[in-house]
């Protein structure tokens, strides 16, 4: 047995002798450089490629089956003057005998100067795409046909790799229809020992540019990988990667971006993971985690995100972005939130978003639903909120000016409405937004909104405002509007409702010389066109019908314009001044019809104390002019006023006293003035009524009692 043994050892030695020097002889010998023209024509047939071997093919058998490749270029064969691919030099090895056990141990794989030219042609179809095996459609019928199930029964082969380098690579890519291109110069991939189950270390550094916009980006990245081929599964441990940018999305500075994380790419699960996320962005840190699911078909995405307190500021500088003057110059500059994250290739959305600006919270969601469409998306709340703060600033008042009641006093004609354009309605035309605002409070142009909520949906050029409601002014208001830009000229609409807004309040604060005090309530359905105050003013049109209680007309004392009417008709002088320079009234009300910037009214009417008034006219807002008469009734006061001039008695009960206004609407209280036109009218009348109360005391002290049926037939005729 032993000497079986001894000699089955020497028959095998001698054949491994054998074997060893047969490999040398194969190696001196031959050359496969003689079948360069071999290995294109299968390249041809195999790939569809035109191989281009410039270079020798340098080569081993054993104990490494090694090849190097130098000056390789890769075309399809359609376009063979066309490279898809060119690489200065190759190099790798496989150990041959390890083969033998299903084991695939290759040495370290060397590539260098590789190039790759994708072009995506007009068509939409890429250089790529006929690389590979070309098949017929019966060879595909076949195939499925005949294909066998899955075995799971083969084992894997148990791969092991040294080390991959890949230096001085880059990739051009380019798209003809929308003439984007994109390159990624200057890389370099270095790993450890790539064996399944085991870490290893990969470093990768590349610059990629972009012309549409201009831009570059320098990638630094370092993991530490592993992974299992037959789970299909990619774990990265310790991942940091680097981003510096710069160009025009950054007006030229320079951007720095650090992500650090571990990763996780399960193919079989079709899932990927990014968990114990650290980013940094100039001075903003963020924490947080990813997941992605459906990799293999709609991706979609989750994950938390937290960011730290930072000034927002600073880090739209830093990104090369101007922010507009704002009235306060710390705005913006305390800025944190943490939300949870949901979204797609084409969508995010920021769910449980809790967001605060300055001291100010704001809960609920916001996003895009489209980023192509830009459809913005949000559901927010919050406590108070101060828009001026984020507003253009305005010239602070000097306090030196006495606040004007009554209107203007001047008389000069006002400037004309405006034709510039108020609306930006090539941006309004293109809005995708739905979205609703609730706060506590808002500040917005001094005044302090209580109780506010807007919501509001833009789409397909037609841009409602569905909800606008707050308190202010010691009052209420609630709104409706819409700016439909599908018509032309554009068409503006307006639904309103205010009640109890203290009138003399809002005046003050929005510096308009008061003309009116009390608590206003005031319904109004308004709809215009074009683009400018003018075509607003002038094609105006709608309704509404307000009130005023407990209130006073500024600047007009109509019991003074009373008492000049009775003078006038008395034929006297007035010795004085009567009332103070308003005139109060417990209640004002009336509607109006409005018609291309014409305001018609019909039926004004005002409580005055022992007064009652009546009104009616015409606003011409295109010209900003008014003309208004108001008749004033005495209702029975029989006192005497202190001027004689203008005593009250029963002659004057029912008599309508007529005063007109006229002029411009900056003006219009100290416009008004007796209409002496009316007044003689009232003198007429009241010399008839005087006429007609002597003949009936004549024709009493004529007939007594004797007949009175003749009296007051008389009576009768006379008052006809």
């Amino acid at each position: 047995m032993k000497a079986f043994a001894k000699v089955l050892g020497l028959v095998v030695c001698g054949i491994v002798v054998l074997a060893i020097g047969v490999l040398f002889f194969l190696t001196r010998m031959f050359d496969p450089n003689d079948y360069k023209e071999d290995i294109q024509q299968a390249a041809r047939e195999q790939a569809n490629i035109e191989l281009t071997l410039d270079g020798d093919i340098g080569w081993s058998l054993f104990p490494w089956l090694g090849i190097e490749l130098k000056d390789v270029g890769v075309a399809p064969t359609e376009e063979p003057d066309q490279p898809l691919a060119q690489v200065g030099s190759l190099g790798l090895g496989v150990k041959v005998l390890p083969l033998l056990r299903r084991q695939l141990r290759m040495s370290d794989v060397i590539l260098d100067d590789v190039h790759l030219q994708l072009v995506k042609g007009d068509d939409g179809a890429g250089n790529w795409a006929n690389i590979g095996p070309q098949k017929t459609a019966a060879d595909k019928d076949s195939d499925d046909e005949a294909k066998p199930a899955p075995s799971t029964k083969d084992k894997q082969m148990d791969f092991a790799v040294e080390s991959v380098q890949i230096t001085n690579a880059s990739v051009r890519y380019e798209d003809r229809l929308s003439g984007q291109v994109l390159t990624l110069d200057q890389a370099n991939l270095t790993t450890g020992a790539l064996i399944e189950g085991e870490p290893f270390d990969v470093s990768f550094l590349g610059m990629l540019t972009t012309d549409k916009p201009a831009l570059r980006v320098r990638l630094d990245l370092k993991t530490v990988a592993q992974f299992d081929l037959g789970l299909k599964r990619y774990q990265f441990d310790g991942l940091d990667m680097k981003v510096d940018a710069s160009g025009e999305p950054f007006s030229g500075r320079a951007v720095n971006l650090q992500l650090q994380g571990d990763g996780l790419l399960d193919l079989t699960a079709q899932v990927a993971e990014l968990n114990q996320l650290r980013m940094s962005l100039g001075d903003m840190k963020a924490t947080g985690t990813l997941k992605a699911t459906a990799l293999d078909a709609e991706p979609k995405f989750t994950g938390q995100l937290n960011v730290a307190d930072f000034d927002a500021r600073d880090l739209l500088r830093d990104l090369g972005q101007a922010l507009p003057e704002m009235a306060d110059p710390g705005g913006l500059s305390q800025v944190s939130f943490s939300t949870t994250l949901a979204g797609s290739a084409s969508s995010l959305m920021l769910n449980d978003l809790n967001l605060v600006v300055d001291g100010a919270t704001l809960k609920g969601q916001l996003g895009l639903a489209d980023f192509e469409r830009q459809a913005l998306r949000f559901k927010l709340a919050g406590d108070s909120l101060n828009l001026d703060n984020y507003l253009p600033p305005v010239d602070e008042k000097d306090g030196t000016a006495p606040q004007q009641t009554g209107g203007s006093k001047s008389t000069a004609a006002p400037q004309e409405w405006s034709d510039e354009s108020v609306l930006p309605l090539e941006r309004l035309a293109t809005l995708d937004v739905d979205g609703s605002l609730e706060l506590q409070q808002v500040t917005l142009t001094g005044q302090d909104i209580k109780a506010f909520k807007a919501v509001v949906s833009a789409r397909d050029g037609r841009i409602q405002l569905k909800q606008l409601d707050g308190g202010v002014f010691s009052g209420t208001f609630t709104s409706k509007g819409e700016i439909d830009t599908r018509q032309t000229p554009v068409k503006v609409t307006l639904n309103s409702q205010i009640k109890g807004i203290d009138s003399l309040v809002a005046q003050q604060a929005y510096d308009v010389s008061a003309q009116v005090r009390g608590d206003l309530d005031l319904t109004m359905d308004l709809s215009m066109r074009g683009n400018s105050m003018r075509r607003w003013m002038n094609t105006l049109g709608g309704n509404a019908k307000f009130q005023v209680e407990d209130g006073a007309l500024l600047g007009v004392n109509l019991e003074q314009q009373l008492c000049r009417a009775i003078a006038l008709a008395n034929r006297k002088s007035l010795s004085g001044e009567h009332g103070s320079e308003d005139t109060p009234f417990e209640q004002l009300n009336g509607s109006f019809t409005i018609s291309n910037g014409q305001i018609s009214n019909r039926d004004l009417v005002a409580d005055l104390p022992g007064i009652a008034a009546k009104g009616n006219g015409e606003v011409n807002l295109p010209e900003q002019r008014l003309d208004y008469r108001i008749g004033l009734l005495l209702e029975g006061d029989k006192s005497d006023m202190p001027d004689e001039a203008c005593q009250v008695n029963e002659r004057y009960v029912g008599v309508e006293w007529p005063v007109r206004c006229q002029g411009y609407l900056h003006n219009a209280a100290s416009s008004c003035g007796v209409d002496t036109e009316g007044v003689t009218k009232v003198a007429g009348q009241l010399l008839g009524n005087e006429a007609k109360r002597k003949l009936e005391e004549r024709i009493d002290e004529k007939l007594g009692d004797k007949a009175p049926e003749l009296r007051d037939a008389l009576k009768g005729l006379f008052s006809n």
